[in-house]
């Protein structure tokens, strides 16, 4: 018959060998199985969760993967079920309908689930949400062996936990201490021992009918845990306690000899040693580790009865007990009850009684109304997300802090650009005045030096601003944005790409550019990369290759003036000249006809009208010519005053907002969010009523 298992879970088979059915679904199932023993199912839907990871250094308190997927199983027809006993009664993510008491806590642990994913150990909210899912939920408590004798020292002390002092030895006793040689891990919950369980490559399933299990609603996880070398530092404690809180279940995987974990929450913790030198790995633990609601230690040690006036049970560590001594007391016992006394003194002497009645926890229910155990779990789940949000948000202040420039560098820098600003305009004044005053270039352009130096214009207006204007400046400048880039202030791209600066001042009244229609080069000449940059810096003055680390508005606010004032000006001058010899042309040729029309008689008269027009057009070309060269100065001035005001802006906003790591508004809206969350969490919990006490014959 064709298999009912979608492919895409098939692999899954592969790995574990058998089929995998739902514990929290076998446990429902397993109830009434038990009212009706001779039931036959067809078939039975399941769904299952498990928390897949392979072997990584992955700290435990990262998100786990988790897969949810729904399996149809085939079964045979049979009176009783194998695989009845597979599962624990907490399995996770088992159907069940919750309380109203505890309905509105349960919704908010699955919205924190959701809000807060990245900062919430997944497997310990689903085990305490799924524990809210009934009025009297399983608690479960892990037996876990430190050392080489650990798996054997944690199967010893659940044996004398679980054993009846008034029935004879069980068989199951002895199956629990054989069991080490399986490798497994195993998982003790009341049952009868007859009831059938299916084999499973994760953990060895028995039915135990312990008085203590069915009194205390327990189930018991025994297995082992390694405890590094570093494991005592302060910062693996926080990742050693979700070891031991949600310790991982190795399961072999048939494709290349890989290993997989499966993470298995648990509601309490008992750390099991053996000997001296399970006191060394325990020793190895951060002091403190077990005290607590949570976490105990269970160290066996020889603890034997004292005359004197303190007890061995007195003297010895809170965490010490006695498996043999407890073992031996048992024997006593079954072997004749007037034995009594003796068993009740080797017994209290053991300390095996005060950590039974530490893994039931208190009789009195939690001021929430929840059982102690659960209360504790949620609390301690809330409690560790509260402190993981505000660990990653100090961990991202820590971070801005550190990659944050500090102050006294950023005002070093403040002052330097001060003094530059100064010493620019220091240099804009002298060196101007130097040029435009004694400079041989700029005295070439006088109105009288114009009949036959018209083409010097350009050449001697480029020279002044090529250089007198802003040249130590520009210089200064590159120095200077050497500093801010070298305190990490900004990057290159940052100092070069400066706000673009379009000189607009008092040179509008004198420039009116006409409008051309450009001319657009073919798709060849575009091609020619070298010639065209060499026709481009020609036509502009810009070298296109040339692109320093510091702000070029200097440099390029002097090479528009270059290629829009200067032309100018040397368009106005042709315009007087022009203007100027035709009007000593036209006055010369009215002389002349005036010459002729007197007969020569007005020769005096003549004269004048020449002299007249040659002297008004001389004095007009001086006049419009020292205005236009004033102007010229001028906008250059003003140019110049206003390239330095926008390059210190640039580079003072640089100083003031550059080198400053901020944290990303989404991380800082996740973190109030999450906040939000286990607040909400922690309300609802304290809106739950307390119940009522349990009576003293319970």
């Amino acid at each position: 018959m064709p298999s009912r298992v979608p492919l895409r879970v098939a692999p899954l088979f592969n790995v574990l060998g058998d089929r995998y059915v739902c514990a929290s679904c076998i446990q429902k199932a397993t109830g009434r199985q038990a009212l009706r023993p001779t039931e036959t199912f067809k078939r039975s839907k399941h769904t299952f969760t498990t928390t897949l990871s392979l072997h990584s250094d992955r700290p435990p308190r990262q998100r786990s993967h988790t897969g949810t997927h729904t399996i149809d199983i085939q079964k045979p027809r049979r009176r009783h079920a194998s695989n009845a006993t597979l599962a624990s009664a907490t399995a996770i993510n088992a159907p069940s309908s919750v309380p109203p008491a505890y309905r509105e806590l349960h919704q908010k642990l699955i919205a924190l689930q959701e809000i807060a994913g990245s900062y919430v150990d997944l497997a310990r909210l689903q085990l305490a949400a799924r524990s809210l899912e009934g009025d009297a939920p399983v608690v479960r408590v892990a037996l876990l062996g430190i050392g080489s004798n650990g798996p054997s020292a944690a199967r010893k002390l659940a044996r004398v936990l679980l054993s009846d002092a008034l029935s004879d030895q069980q068989t199951w006793e002895s199956e629990i201490l054989d069991s080490v040689r399986d490798g497994r891990s195993l998982l003790l919950r009341y049952g009868e021992p007859d009831t059938p369980v299916q084999t499973n490559p994760l953990v060895k399933m028995m039915n135990v009918p312990s008085p203590y299990l069915q009194r205390h609603n327990l189930e018991i996880l025994v297995t082992g845990l390694n405890v590094g070398s570093d494991s005592s530092s302060p910062d693996k404690r926080g990742g050693l306690v979700d070891a031991i809180l949600v310790p991982t279940l190795t399961t072999p995987n048939s494709e290349g000899g890989r290993v997989g974990f499966v993470r298995y929450p648990v509601h309490k913790a008992v750390l099991v040693a053996e000997g001296i030198a399970g006191a060394v790995e325990y020793g190895r633990l951060p002091s403190g580790l077990a005290d607590g609601n949570l976490l105990s230690a269970a160290l066996s040690v020889p603890l034997r009865p004292s005359s004197g006036l303190d007890s061995a049970e007195e003297e010895a560590s809170t965490s010490s007990v006695d498996v043999y001594l407890a073992a031996h007391a048992l024997g006593l016992f079954r072997a004749n009850k007037a034995n009594g006394a003796k068993f009740s003194q080797e017994w209290q002497t053991s300390r095996v009684g005060s950590l039974a009645a530490w893994m039931a926890g208190p009789k009195d229910s939690a001021p929430s109304g929840l059982s102690p155990a659960v209360h504790n779990l949620v609390s301690s789940v809330l409690t560790n997300t509260a402190k993981t949000i505000s660990e990653t948000k100090e961990t991202a202040d820590t971070v801005v802090e550190t990659g944050t420039i500090s102050e006294a560098k950023r005002q070093n820098l403040r002052t330097a650009i001060s003094n530059w600003s100064a010493d620019s305009h220091r240099d804009l004044q002298l060196n101007l005045d130097t040029a435009f005053a004694s400079s041989l270039s700029w005295r070439r352009t006088t109105w009288w030096r114009l009949f036959w130096r018209i083409d010097d214009v350009t050449i001697s207006a480029s020279d002044v601003l090529r250089r007198s204007w802003l040249t130590e400046s520009e210089q200064a400048l590159a120095f200077l944005s050497g500093r801010v880039l070298e305190a990490g202030l900004a990057n290159e791209e940052q100092l070069r790409n400066s706000p673009p600066l379009v000189p607009n001042s008092p040179r509008k009244e004198m420039a009116s550019q006409e409008d051309t229609v450009p001319v657009r080069d073919s798709v060849e000449q575009l091609l020619q990369v070298p010639s065209m940059l060499a026709r481009m810096q020609q036509e502009t003055g810009v070298n296109a290759q040339f692109s320093p680390a510091w702000p070029q508005t200097i440099n390029l606010s002097r090479q528009y003036m270059i290629h829009t004032l200067v032309p100018e000006l040397h368009r106005k001058a042709q315009a007087l000249l022009v203007t100027s010899m035709s009007t000593i042309g036209g006055s010369a040729a009215l002389s002349g006809w005036f010459y002729l029309a007197t007969g020569g008689v007005g020769l005096y008269e003549s004269g004048a009208i020449v002299a007249l027009g040659l002297v008004w057009s001389l004095r007009r070309l001086q006049k419009k010519w020292s205005i236009d060269r004033e102007g010229f100065a001028t906008a250059i001035r003003e140019d110049a005053r206003g390239v330095l005001g926008e390059v210190e802006s640039h580079l003072r906003k640089l100083v003031n907002e550059g080198g400053r790591t901020r944290v990303r508004a989404g991380d800082a809206e996740n973190w109030q969010q999450a906040r939000q969350a286990v607040q909400e969490c922690q309300d609802a919990l304290d809106k739950i009523e307390p119940k009522d006490k349990p009576s003293a014959s319970t």
